[in-house]
């Protein structure tokens, strides 16, 4: 039996742990100790439910429902976000509550009719629109393209509570719930990985609909995300980390990844990591084969300068850097200066095609491309060394 937690007074947990998923939306977002889909029972005069989860959980989130109401019905269901992941069990919770009032985005409406070919009858809402169910008041906030076109979040002010859906997610699992007693570094970490892998091509409506948000003067005691923990105590540390990510501020910081067989490339990368760190910057590097994409990811993103590197293989990068790059391609980072570089044996133009895809990405070229004919000499290292320092002192 499934039960559900209680948060606060009249809030209550009743979402589902998947703790065997280490693929988070397929091999889009690697992660290491499961993620959870927070759905969230209110208890007033009306029972509104906030989210459903994926449909292979929905038994488990029915059990948990039915551990607090014990045959009382849900007499709303709000639908804050289409993706499958927080709206999968749906068809099956309501046909099980077949009275409940749908409330959803004009977009969120669109979603589930294409998505589940149901006629339910939604009611469509909008940004301040409000609903009532006793003692309580839900505000409606839309979050378009936060990360889809129907993304909402909804505020009770009597609660205090923020219902964010997407917003401020992160795959933390805590049987706590909540951030008591968790590092806030780790947390906010955690936050910024999940950001960088599935928020981060909408630094633009993010960073609109927080001024939005915070122009509202909410008093906020928790943060209540569809994936992860409960923000309680980091409440200001998160919402400033997403100011500064929705800005694209930038750290000291130069992120240097590549693909290499035969050392020739990681040479370049090595030569070029050390005279960043010599000219003061704090310095990643990874192979890509090697690395988590998701770690990548969250590390570019408050970089000042990336370069990216690869062997020539029959005339064309690494399959792995390919795959990268047309990973980042969607972000139009801004504020960030980068550099290709390649190795080769006959054919030169990797590293061009490389710089041209970081272009299309928004990194823009701080120095011109370095093409390595095998292995690089001494000197030639030398020269890679100081074109990091002479980057890192022009920035």
């Amino acid at each position: 039996m499934k039960r559900a937690k209680k948060i606060i007074d009249n809030v209550y947990w009743v979402g589902v742990r998947d703790l065997n998923n280490r693929h988070f939306h397929g091999d889009l977002y690697p992660i290491d100790e499961g993620c959870t889909y927070n759905a969230y029972l209110v208890v007033d005069d009306e029972v509104t439910l906030f989210d459903t989860v994926e449909e292979e959980f929905t038994e488990e989130l029915l059990e948990r429902v039915d551990s607090v109401l014990q045959g009382r019905e849900i007499d709303n269901i709000i639908v804050q976000h289409t993706e499958p992941d927080h709206s999968g069990g749906f068809k099956k919770v309501y046909a099980k509550y077949p009275n409940a009032k749908v409330y959803a985005s004009i977009s969120g409406k669109k979603n589930m009719i294409e998505q589940y070919f149901d006629q339910v009858p939604y009611q469509v809402v909008k940004t301040n629109d409000t609903i009532n169910t006793g003692k309580y008041d839900f505000v409606f906030v839309e979050m378009q393209m936060i990360h889809w076109p129907d993304n909402m979040l909804t505020y009770c002010p009597q609660l205090k509570t923020v219902f964010s859906n997407d917003a401020f997610g992160q795959h933390i699992v805590n049987f706590g719930l909540t951030d008591e007693g968790l590092d806030k570094t780790y947390c906010l970490k955690q936050a910024k990985e999940y950001f960088a892998n599935i928020v981060l091509p909408y630094t633009t409506p993010v960073q609109a609909k927080l001024n939005l948000i915070l122009g509202m003067n909410l008093d906020i005691e928790y943060i209540m995300p569809a994936h992860g923990i409960i923000w309680k105590d980091y409440i200001a540390d998160i919402i400033e980390t997403y100011k500064d990510i929705a800005a694209q501020k930038a750290e000291n910081k130069a992120v240097i990844v590549y693909e290499s067989v035969w050392k020739h490339t990681q040479q370049i990368a090595e030569s070029l990591a050390e005279g960043f760190s010599d000219a003061g910057m704090d310095v990643k590097v990874y192979k890509l084969s090697d690395t988590k994409s998701s770690i990548v990811m969250r590390e570019i993103m408050d970089a000042k300068v990336v370069c990216i590197g690869s062997g020539t293989y029959n005339n064309v990068m690494a399959p792995s850097v390919a795959a990268f790059l047309e990973h980042i391609r969607p972000c139009k980072f801004k504020n960030k200066k980068g550099m290709a570089f390649a190795a080769y044996g006959w054919f030169n133009q990797v590293a061009k095609e490389i710089d041209q895809r970081m272009q299309q990405s928004g990194i823009e070229s701080c120095h011109e491309v370095i093409n390595q004919c095998y292995t690089p000499s001494d000197d030639q290292l030398e020269d890679y060394y100081n074109i990091a320092k002479e980057i890192a002192t022009n920035l």
